[in-house]
């Protein structure tokens, strides 16, 4: 059910972003019309609340709560919900010993993303975080769901999806250690090789950084042909998000270093 119009579109969104929380009415205005809201903003707000509680029914209650609105609402019924407790069950099972269970419940979080968070509805800053915030839960999601393939020696089948995720988020290093470890799990020696380097020219250039620490030992594991310490990257970063909360454990960054250090000026002169 998706109500008529940008405005109660985006007050339904940042209710259901707060599901079963309060949410004061400067905090939505300030959502759906940004920093400078017409006078008229309150008053909009109340005819756009009366006409989705209408249109939700008795499916969901939406009710006034003090200087504001509580969206009440089961678990199964807003996907951010399903998805953060799909992604707990899938730490579970990985903390019992499980990937193969942890990637179908990842995979599972996975199918309820549908396009690009929040489109078309990210005219506020608030809304923009808001978007941001989702890409690196959806993000971190798919993360997590690459290395329990890792785990259960899925390489070759999950090489297409790191290939796409690599090209939408061509600075996240994680994804690139993946992207390298299945080619190399799968006999494709010299096209993780190629990753590195593109990694490195990428970083270099745009950034004017190293590589981090975990892609330059792939990098010497892959060159070494060290099977014991490409074994050891792979078993050592399964899961190295500790966080309970699925929105926390995603907001990643990509561990580079502020400056280029001694350490990577060397290792540039080692690839020349």
């Amino acid at each position: 059910m998706t109500p008529g119009g940008s405005k109660p579109q985006i007050l339904l969104a940042h209710l259901c972003l707060n599901a079963n929380r309060h949410v004061s009415s400067g905090s939505i205005i300030e959502a759906t019309w940004g920093e400078r809201p017409p006078a008229s903003a309150r008053k909009n707000l109340q005819l756009y609340v009366s006409r989705l509680r209408k249109l939700l029914g008795n499916h969901v209650e939406l009710a006034t709560a003090g200087d504001g609105y509580q969206l009440s609402a089961a678990p199964d019924q807003v996907d951010l919900e399903r998805c953060q407790h799909l992604l707990r069950l899938g730490k579970e099972s990985h903390r019992r010993g499980d990937p193969g269970q942890a990637g179908e419940l990842f995979l599972e979080a996975i199918g309820l993303w549908r396009g690009k968070p929040l489109s078309g509805l990210t005219q506020t800053p608030v809304m923009q975080a808001e978007a941001a915030r989702l890409e690196q839960l959806r993000l971190g999601l798919l993360m997590e769901y690459f290395r329990s393939q890792l785990t259960i020696g899925q390489h070759v089948e999950i090489i297409p999806e790191l290939l796409a995720a690599v090209a939408a988020h061509p600075h996240q290093e994680r994804l690139r250690v993946d992207l390298m470890l299945a080619l190399c799990l799968s006999g494709q020696r010299h096209a993780a090789l190629a990753t590195y380097r593109e990694a490195y020219q990428l970083l270099a250039t745009e950034l004017g950084i190293p590589p981090g620490r975990e892609l330059q030992a792939l990098h010497q594991a892959i060159l070494a042909d060290d099977a014991e310490a490409i074994g050891d990257i792979r078993r050592g970063h399964i899961f190295p998000l500790n966080a309970s909360d699925g929105l926390e454990a995603a907001m990643l960054t990509d561990g580079f270093p502020a400056t280029r250090t001694s350490y990577g000026r060397d290792h540039a002169r080692s690839l020349q």
